[in-house]
Order: C-alpha cells, then structure tokens, then sequence
C-alpha cells in the first residue's frame, strides 16, 4: 500500500509542475504592450534664425506618453544557470509631444509624434529557478516620427526616421509548458536629431506573452 502511495505522489508532482521543469530554449514569438514616455530636452540652441538676432534658448521637462503595442520573434539558449536571446522586433505608439505659442491673437502650434519602431536586441539573463529569469537587454531601434507646425493658417508635416541604441532589464517566468510572461523597463536616446542642442529620450514600461516552438 505504501509503494503505490508513493508512486502516486510522484506521478502527481510530475504532472503538478510541468512548467517549472521547461527551459528557456528555442524559437519564440510573443506580443506585448505597455506605456510610452517621450522627453524633449533643448539646451542651448541657436534662436537666431527664429528672433532676428543672435540667441539661444534651453528648456527641459516638456514630455509626451502615450500606450504601445508589438510582436516579437527571438531564439533562446540556456546554458546552465545562465541564457542568453536574440530577437527582432515591431511596434506602434502614440505618444506625442506638443507645444503652443500665442502673441495674444495668433497661435503657433507644434508637435512631434512616435509612430512605428522596429529594431533587433539581445538579452542576457540568469535563472533565478527553472521558470524565472532576470536579465538585462542591448539593442538598436529606428522609430519614425512626424512633427506637424500649425500656425492656423497652414498646417505643415514632415516624417524621419531615427535611430537609437535601446537598453534596459528585465523579467521573464513560465507560465505553461511553452508559454511565459515577461515585463521590461527599457531606455533609448535619440541624440540631438541633426539639431545641435536637441534630445529625445524614451521611457518604455511593457509587458509580453511569449509562445515557444
């Protein structure tokens, strides 16, 4: 009676936690979604084009956020304790940043918005246990942006593309036999955009549901 007791404690152990025996190995593809914070930053630029003589203006703390949502597609290897991933990535945004100007009468209004982003990344982790890992990320990211002038007679726009270096950490567990969740704080710079003086930071909070092969 004892053997088959044990026996089936065993089984049900076995099948209790088959999650927490798979590693983080193979081919995935995942989605995700989260929140978007854009910061513009001017320091020290030239105005002398704009006023008519020689100055320069700084401001800081002028911000936009917004919600995003992508796809994602990688390959994980583990290696005892340690993994590491490298994946491809597209996302949409609607963060913008706005501003306006009024002498009084008229009103100048101006805007910068986060379009489509895509770019390639490579994680690198440690296993906390057998279903969680922390890791940190490194990658590039081109995101387009269009900035839009009204000055309520003319609307004028123009859409670019710019490039950044993306990094930051995260967390990644499974949650089923070949599916996990992950959430990550990332950070990019878009440096001064051809505008000496000029930055663009990004501040990305997301989570992803990852599917493996």
């Amino acid at each position: 009676m004892k053997k088959y007791v044990a026996s089936l404690a065993i089984a049900a152990a076995t099948f209790a936690t088959p999650a927490l025996a798979q590693d983080f190995q193979g081919f995935y593809a995942g989605v995700e979604g989260g929140f978007d914070n854009y910061e513009v930053k001017v320091d020290d630029i030239d105005l002398t084009d704009v006023v008519g003589f020689d100055a320069t203006g700084s401001f800081d703390g002028l911000s936009g956020n917004g919600v995003m949502g992508g796809v994602f597609a990688g390959y994980h290897v583990t290696m005892d304790t340690t993994f590491i991933a490298v994946e491809g990535f597209a996302q949409l945004s609607d963060a913008s940043v706005g501003i306006s100007a009024t002498d009084g009468v008229d009103e100048i209004k101006a805007s910068i918005k986060a379009n489509e982003s895509f770019g390639a990344a490579a994680r690198f982790g440690v296993k906390v246990n057998n279903a969680t890992g922390i890791y940190a990320r490194v990658g590039w990211l081109s995101t387009n942006f269009k900035a839009t002038i009204d000055d309520g007679v003319d609307a004028y726009s123009d859409s670019e593309s710019e490039d950044a270096i993306q990094y930051g950490v995260g967390l990644e567990t499974m949650i089923a036999e070949s599916m996990s969740l992950r959430a990550e704080y990332l950070r990019a710079s878009y440096g001064d955009q051809g505008v000496d003086g000029l930055s663009i930071d990004n501040n990305n909070f997301k989570a992803g549901l990852a599917f493996r092969f």
